[in-house]
């Protein structure tokens, strides 16, 4: 992704502000979540892997080694800005990314978001909709990578590991109070649900039907509580069964899956 001014990104030169023409934004009716697709589309369309709602972080997005993280707001806030510089500890680039105002980039608060977001070392993506519901992009800013804030390493790769751990972008970023699926659990409900379809099974045997590599961990540990055991014929190994809570998961994250 790029921070230097001026680089040539999608076929078009994010230096300096561009109006998106034809755009109409409904602040009012905007949630964060909308903005998750079109950052999302964009982010892909570089080369990224975007996931959303990595360990509080409304998107994540990894290519070759670098980490962008991407932070949504129906609004550009004091608490987007602290959100924003927190990710710096982890993050190669941040962006924030808002809603187009109203007016556009005839807004009088334009200067000032970019202003800011340019101080700070942050990038600044406006998301706006034609009237037909389709999203579009503007980068106004780019990130550089921040050179005052301590690295946080550990907490790093924490967010890297999570990212990775995931199959699949089933996490929508921007969301509040609605399930969210943890790597870890989307690994154990994968699990549960190699059992149920196809009945008991030991551990190295649900991983050579399709477990993910740590099927011993999930199962042998059982840290979730979903799993019950017996022992085989043999007496030596342990026979598992996904028991009512891993069904009820199942169930619950279904949609997800």
């Amino acid at each position: 992704m790029g921070t230097g001014k001026g680089k040539n990104i999608a076929g078009r030169n994010y230096g300096k502000i561009r109006r998106l023409r034809g755009i109409e934004v409904l602040m009012e009716s905007l949630r964060e979540s909308d903005l998750y697709g079109p950052v999302r589309d964009y982010l892909e369309g570089l080369g990224y892997e975007v996931k959303g709602e990595v360990r509080d972080c409304d998107i994540t997005a990894l290519r070759d080694g670098e980490l962008i993280v991407v932070e949504l707001k129906r609004g550009f806030t004091l608490e987007l800005v602290y959100q924003a510089m927190d990710r710096q500890r982890i993050a190669d680039g941040v962006y924030v990314a808002v809603p187009l105002p109203r007016r556009g980039y005839l807004s009088p608060r334009i200067p000032e978001m970019t202003s800011l977001c340019r101080r700070l070392e942050l990038g600044l993506i406006f998301v706006g909709f034609t009237s037909t519901g389709i999203g579009q992009v503007d980068v106004a800013v780019h990130p550089k990578e921040a050179s005052a804030p301590r690295r946080d390493r550990k907490r790093r790769l924490a967010v890297i590991r999570e990212h990775e751990g995931r199959t699949g972008s089933a996490n929508t970023g921007g969301v509040t109070r609605k399930k969210i699926l943890t790597a870890y659990k989307e690994q154990a409900l994968w699990v549960a649900r190699l059992l149920r379809e196809r009945g008991p099974m030991r551990a190295e045997d649900v991983k050579k039907a399709g477990g993910p590599p740590n099927t011993g961990v999930i199962l042998g540990r059982n840290a979730l509580g979903w799993f019950d055991r017996e022992p085989d014929q043999g007496g030596r190994r342990y026979l598992y069964r996904p028991n009512q809570k891993a069904l009820d998961a199942l169930a619950e994250y279904g949609e997800l899956l």
